[in-house]
């Protein structure tokens, strides 16, 4: 569902960990489209740069795991995120594969908590109070954090990864959850195991795109709807098959 886009010259590469990262130039244009409803050039930056590294933060989470059972992996962030590519001649046992999966949220939860512990210790913790401000919810004291960009960029920060981490832990094909759900049900039920999966991830791909339409998030509805005719796909062909 989630392939490897073509490489163009206008990608950008470099190495983190000795791991390769690609960046493909429509990545760049897809966070800039999610955050064309900000006001000012200045927070549309901190945007896409708290998306970026909190992509790259993810996709580290599983290639760092991948290369403790000795896989060299590699990472793009295009259009739908990010993805971290192996040799798929490497077969990983099912909690080898959930602990990869679970890597990525994972990394983004602890990367919030590393900020937030450096700051608190710094005797800034006032950033405590961004993790409820970030999600609309009322708090009783400042949120302001040494300066009002970085402020901002703590606020995006802990929307991107504590939202899209915990988005991503659905159990809906291909995300992190839906990777996990698999790798679970097919270890205790190798012949029901898949399409059972499927089914789980066809209508919890429902629910969340009527909740996206619902409160005027079209983009967000599209991807889930896509998400779950993918999966609906997945599961004819399967049923043809098994025939």
């Amino acid at each position: 569902m989630f392939y490897e886009p073509a490489r163009t010259q206008y990608d950008l590469n470099f190495q983190l960990f000795g791991i390769p990262v690609r960046v493909h130039p429509l990545f760049w244009i897809l966070s800039l489209f999610l955050g064309m409803n900000l006001s000012g050039p200045q927070m549309l930056i901190l945007w896409i740069l708290a998306v970026f590294v909190s992509i790259l933060v993810h996709e580290l989470g599983h290639a760092l795991v991948m290369r403790t059972y000795g896989i060299q992996p590699r990472i793009v962030l295009y259009s739908f995120g990010g993805l971290t590519i192996f040799d798929r001649r490497y077969h990983l046992r099912w909690f080898e594969n959930i602990l990869v999966s679970f890597a990525g949220p994972g990394a983004g939860f602890c990367f919030l908590g590393l900020l937030a512990g450096i700051l608190c210790l710094l005797g800034q913790t006032q950033v405590l109070n961004l993790f409820p401000a970030a999600f609309g919810f009322e708090t009783d004291g400042s949120c302001f954090v040494l300066s009002e960009y970085l402020t901002l960029l703590l606020y995006f920060l802990i929307q991107v990864n504590v939202f899209w981490g915990i988005l991503n832990l659905m159990p809906i094909f291909p995300l992190d959850g839906g990777q996990i759900v698999r790798e679970f049900l097919m270890y205790r039920s190798p012949a029901t195991g898949l399409p059972l999966s499927l089914k789980i991830s066809i209508g919890t791909a429902g629910a969340w795109a009527f909740f996206f339409f619902t409160h005027g998030m079209f983009f967000n509805g599209l991807l889930f709807v896509w998400m779950l005719y993918s999966n609906y796909q997945i599961l004819q062909q399967i049923t043809r098959r098994r025939w």
